[in-house]
Protein backbone atom coordinates (compact mmCIF):
# COMPACT_ATOMS: atom_id res chain seq x y z
CA UNK A 1 0.00 0.00 0.00
CA UNK A 2 2.96 2.48 0.91
CA UNK A 3 4.90 1.67 -2.42
CA UNK A 4 1.27 2.05 -4.18
CA UNK A 5 1.17 5.61 -2.84
CA UNK A 6 4.71 6.85 -3.44
CA UNK A 7 4.24 5.88 -7.10
CA UNK A 8 0.98 8.16 -6.98
CA UNK A 9 2.80 10.75 -5.51
CA UNK A 10 5.51 11.01 -7.91
CA UNK A 11 3.05 10.43 -10.98
CA UNK A 12 0.94 13.42 -9.83
CA UNK A 13 4.16 15.38 -9.30
CA UNK A 14 5.72 14.29 -12.98
CA UNK A 15 2.00 14.87 -14.39
CA UNK A 16 2.23 18.88 -12.95
CA UNK A 17 6.46 19.17 -14.28
CA UNK A 18 5.57 17.80 -18.00
CA UNK A 19 2.01 19.30 -18.21
CA UNK A 20 2.28 21.20 -21.70
CA UNK A 21 2.28 24.89 -21.31
CA UNK A 22 2.32 27.74 -24.15
CA UNK A 23 5.06 29.16 -22.51
CA UNK A 24 7.57 26.55 -23.13
CA UNK A 25 9.18 28.61 -25.64
CA UNK A 26 7.62 31.94 -25.34
CA UNK A 27 4.39 33.72 -24.75
CA UNK A 28 2.97 37.58 -25.28
CA UNK A 29 0.28 37.22 -22.32
CA UNK A 30 0.67 36.03 -18.42
CA UNK A 31 -1.62 33.31 -17.38
CA UNK A 32 -3.22 36.34 -15.68
CA UNK A 33 -3.76 38.07 -18.86
CA UNK A 34 -0.47 40.80 -18.56
CA UNK A 35 1.25 41.91 -21.42
CA UNK A 36 4.45 40.26 -22.17
CA UNK A 37 5.76 41.05 -25.10
CA UNK A 38 7.94 38.61 -27.44
CA UNK A 39 11.49 40.31 -27.16
CA UNK A 40 10.67 40.35 -23.31
CA UNK A 41 9.50 36.73 -23.67
CA UNK A 42 12.87 35.95 -25.85
CA UNK A 43 15.17 37.50 -23.30
CA UNK A 44 15.87 35.57 -20.02
CA UNK A 45 18.59 33.88 -18.37
CA UNK A 46 20.21 30.83 -19.08
CA UNK A 47 21.48 29.67 -16.11
CA UNK A 48 19.40 29.13 -12.39
CA UNK A 49 20.99 28.03 -9.32
CA UNK A 50 18.57 27.52 -6.42
CA UNK A 51 19.75 27.57 -2.98
CA UNK A 52 17.52 26.54 -0.13
CA UNK A 53 16.97 24.96 3.31
CA UNK A 54 14.35 23.47 5.83
CA UNK A 55 12.79 20.62 7.92
CA UNK A 56 12.45 16.70 6.54
CA UNK A 57 10.51 14.22 7.80
CA UNK A 58 11.17 10.42 7.11
CA UNK A 59 8.13 8.46 6.47
CA UNK A 60 9.11 5.11 7.10
CA UNK A 61 7.82 2.95 9.84
CA UNK A 62 9.30 3.06 13.13
CA UNK A 63 7.14 0.28 15.06
CA UNK A 64 9.30 -2.57 14.93
CA UNK A 65 12.57 -0.81 15.76
CA UNK A 66 10.56 0.93 18.90
CA UNK A 67 9.44 -2.67 20.26
CA UNK A 68 13.17 -3.92 20.15
CA UNK A 69 14.33 -0.85 21.88
CA UNK A 70 11.23 -1.47 24.79
CA UNK A 71 12.23 -5.36 24.65
CA UNK A 72 15.92 -4.32 25.42
CA UNK A 73 14.83 -2.87 28.52
CA UNK A 74 14.32 1.22 27.53
CA UNK A 75 10.70 2.52 28.65
CA UNK A 76 7.67 3.29 26.36
CA UNK A 77 7.91 7.12 26.44
CA UNK A 78 11.98 7.21 25.60
CA UNK A 79 11.52 4.95 22.82
CA UNK A 80 8.43 6.65 21.24
CA UNK A 81 10.48 9.88 22.29
CA UNK A 82 13.86 8.47 20.48
CA UNK A 83 12.22 7.34 17.15
CA UNK A 84 9.90 10.83 16.78
CA UNK A 85 13.04 12.79 17.24
CA UNK A 86 14.94 10.76 14.64
CA UNK A 87 12.02 10.82 12.05
CA UNK A 88 12.13 15.03 12.06
CA UNK A 89 15.44 16.16 10.44
CA UNK A 90 16.73 19.69 8.69
CA UNK A 91 17.44 19.49 5.42
CA UNK A 92 19.30 21.69 2.63
CA UNK A 93 19.67 21.57 -0.97
CA UNK A 94 21.04 23.37 -3.76
CA UNK A 95 20.09 23.13 -7.95
CA UNK A 96 21.72 24.27 -10.53
CA UNK A 97 20.17 24.24 -14.42
CA UNK A 98 20.78 25.64 -17.73
CA UNK A 99 17.39 26.79 -18.90
CA UNK A 100 16.89 25.11 -22.94
CA UNK A 101 13.44 26.83 -23.09
CA UNK A 102 12.64 30.18 -20.84
CA UNK A 103 10.55 27.57 -18.45
CA UNK A 104 12.31 24.44 -19.03
CA UNK A 105 15.98 23.44 -17.72
CA UNK A 106 17.54 19.83 -17.02
CA UNK A 107 20.32 20.55 -14.51
CA UNK A 108 22.30 18.88 -11.71
CA UNK A 109 20.30 18.60 -7.92
CA UNK A 110 21.60 17.82 -4.44
CA UNK A 111 20.12 17.40 -1.18
CA UNK A 112 21.99 16.76 2.63
CA UNK A 113 19.20 15.97 5.22
CA UNK A 114 20.28 14.88 8.52
CA UNK A 115 18.73 14.03 11.97
CA UNK A 116 19.41 12.85 15.41
CA UNK A 117 18.51 11.47 18.60
CA UNK A 118 19.90 9.79 22.11
CA UNK A 119 18.42 8.04 25.27
CA UNK A 120 19.71 6.66 28.47
CA UNK A 121 18.79 3.71 30.19
CA UNK A 122 19.31 0.01 31.51
CA UNK A 123 19.31 -2.90 29.11
CA UNK A 124 19.69 -6.53 28.92
CA UNK A 125 22.95 -8.00 27.21
CA UNK A 126 22.02 -10.80 24.53
CA UNK A 127 22.49 -13.93 26.98
CA UNK A 128 19.88 -12.19 29.14
CA UNK A 129 22.41 -12.54 32.28
CA UNK A 130 24.09 -8.86 32.28
CA UNK A 131 22.39 -5.68 32.39
CA UNK A 132 23.95 -2.32 30.67
CA UNK A 133 23.35 1.32 31.81
CA UNK A 134 24.45 3.63 29.22
CA UNK A 135 23.52 5.54 25.98
CA UNK A 136 22.06 4.73 22.52
CA UNK A 137 22.53 7.58 20.31
CA UNK A 138 22.50 7.72 16.43
CA UNK A 139 23.18 10.67 13.74
CA UNK A 140 21.97 10.32 10.39
CA UNK A 141 22.97 11.66 6.92
CA UNK A 142 21.63 11.18 3.90
CA UNK A 143 22.83 12.65 1.05
CA UNK A 144 21.11 12.86 -2.77
CA UNK A 145 22.28 13.91 -6.29
CA UNK A 146 20.64 13.39 -9.43
CA UNK A 147 19.81 14.24 -13.07
CA UNK A 148 16.95 17.05 -12.69
CA UNK A 149 14.42 18.86 -15.17
CA UNK A 150 12.88 21.97 -14.03
CA UNK A 151 10.20 23.78 -15.23
CA UNK A 152 8.88 27.17 -14.48
CA UNK A 153 5.52 28.44 -15.22
CA UNK A 154 4.53 32.42 -15.06
CA UNK A 155 1.15 33.68 -13.38
CA UNK A 156 2.23 37.20 -12.66
CA UNK A 157 4.85 39.27 -13.64
CA UNK A 158 6.71 38.53 -10.28
CA UNK A 159 5.10 35.23 -9.12
CA UNK A 160 5.83 31.82 -11.01
CA UNK A 161 5.26 28.01 -10.07
CA UNK A 162 7.99 25.75 -10.54
CA UNK A 163 8.23 22.05 -10.65
CA UNK A 164 11.50 19.88 -10.13
CA UNK A 165 11.85 16.05 -10.94
CA UNK A 166 14.94 14.27 -10.31
CA UNK A 167 16.24 10.99 -10.47
CA UNK A 168 19.57 9.56 -8.98
CA UNK A 169 21.56 7.81 -5.79
CA UNK A 170 20.73 8.58 -2.24
CA UNK A 171 23.80 7.55 0.42
CA UNK A 172 22.91 6.68 3.95
CA UNK A 173 25.19 6.78 6.90
CA UNK A 174 24.00 6.06 10.62
CA UNK A 175 26.72 6.96 12.98
CA UNK A 176 25.31 5.04 16.22
CA UNK A 177 26.64 4.17 19.87
CA UNK A 178 25.15 1.47 21.41
CA UNK A 179 25.43 1.62 25.21
CA UNK A 180 29.38 0.48 24.95
CA UNK A 181 30.19 0.16 21.37
CA UNK A 182 29.84 2.36 18.46
CA UNK A 183 28.49 0.98 15.44
CA UNK A 184 28.84 2.40 11.62
CA UNK A 185 25.88 1.82 9.25
CA UNK A 186 26.21 2.78 5.28
CA UNK A 187 24.60 2.09 2.10
CA UNK A 188 23.58 3.53 -1.31
CA UNK A 189 20.06 3.35 -3.32
CA UNK A 190 18.61 4.67 -6.23
CA UNK A 191 16.52 7.62 -5.60
CA UNK A 192 13.99 10.06 -6.81
CA UNK A 193 12.89 13.20 -5.92
CA UNK A 194 9.53 15.61 -7.00
CA UNK A 195 9.48 19.46 -5.85
CA UNK A 196 6.64 21.88 -6.44
CA UNK A 197 6.33 25.59 -5.21
CA UNK A 198 6.17 29.09 -6.08
CA UNK A 199 8.72 32.12 -6.42
CA UNK A 200 8.50 35.62 -6.36
CA UNK A 201 10.75 37.53 -8.64
CA UNK A 202 12.95 40.39 -6.41
CA UNK A 203 14.41 41.68 -9.38
CA UNK A 204 15.18 40.05 -13.27
CA UNK A 205 18.50 37.74 -10.69
CA UNK A 206 16.90 37.03 -7.70
CA UNK A 207 14.18 35.78 -6.58
CA UNK A 208 12.60 33.92 -3.11
CA UNK A 209 11.07 30.49 -3.26
CA UNK A 210 8.80 28.30 -0.95
CA UNK A 211 8.56 24.67 -1.48
CA UNK A 212 7.35 21.41 -0.67
CA UNK A 213 9.44 18.02 -1.96
CA UNK A 214 9.20 14.17 -1.61
CA UNK A 215 12.30 11.85 -1.75
CA UNK A 216 11.10 8.17 -2.87
CA UNK A 217 13.76 5.67 -1.99
CA UNK A 218 14.60 2.72 -0.08
CA UNK A 219 18.25 0.20 0.92
CA UNK A 220 18.38 -3.01 -0.23
CA UNK A 221 21.48 -3.45 1.22
CA UNK A 222 23.59 -2.27 4.09
CA UNK A 223 27.42 -2.26 5.24
CA UNK A 224 27.81 -2.62 9.19
CA UNK A 225 30.88 -2.00 10.78
CA UNK A 226 31.76 -2.03 14.58
CA UNK A 227 35.35 -0.61 14.17
CA UNK A 228 37.19 -3.67 14.23
CA UNK A 229 34.94 -5.89 11.27
CA UNK A 230 32.01 -5.23 8.79
CA UNK A 231 29.69 -7.14 6.92
CA UNK A 232 27.36 -6.78 4.70
CA UNK A 233 23.44 -7.48 5.15
CA UNK A 234 21.41 -7.52 2.22
CA UNK A 235 17.81 -6.59 3.43
CA UNK A 236 14.38 -8.25 2.31
CA UNK A 237 10.85 -7.10 2.55
CA UNK A 238 9.75 -5.55 5.73
CA UNK A 239 13.28 -5.10 6.82
CA UNK A 240 14.02 -2.49 4.24
CA UNK A 241 15.27 0.28 5.05
CA UNK A 242 13.10 3.32 4.05
CA UNK A 243 14.62 6.70 2.90
CA UNK A 244 11.48 8.26 2.13
CA UNK A 245 10.80 11.41 3.38
CA UNK A 246 8.89 14.85 2.92
CA UNK A 247 10.40 18.15 2.74
CA UNK A 248 9.44 21.83 3.29
CA UNK A 249 11.69 24.89 2.45
CA UNK A 250 12.44 28.12 1.31
CA UNK A 251 15.17 29.87 -0.30
CA UNK A 252 16.32 31.91 -3.26
CA UNK A 253 17.17 31.47 -6.77
CA UNK A 254 19.89 33.25 -9.20
CA UNK A 255 19.30 33.98 -13.07
CA UNK A 256 22.20 34.98 -14.50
Amino acid sequence: MFKQNYFLTLLLLSAGLFFPSQELFAQSKGVDGSDYSIDKANKYSRFQLSIDGGLGYLLGSTKTAKDEMKGFGISDQEADRYYNEIKLGEQAGASVHYMVFRQMGVGIDYNIFTTNSEVKGTVMSSDQTTLFYGRIKEKIYTNFIGLSIFQNLRITEKVNLYGNLSAGIAFYRDESYLIIAPALITGNAFAMKGESGISYDLSRHLSINVGVSYLLSSLKKIKLSDGTKSSVLNLEGNSKENLSRLNVSTGIQFHF
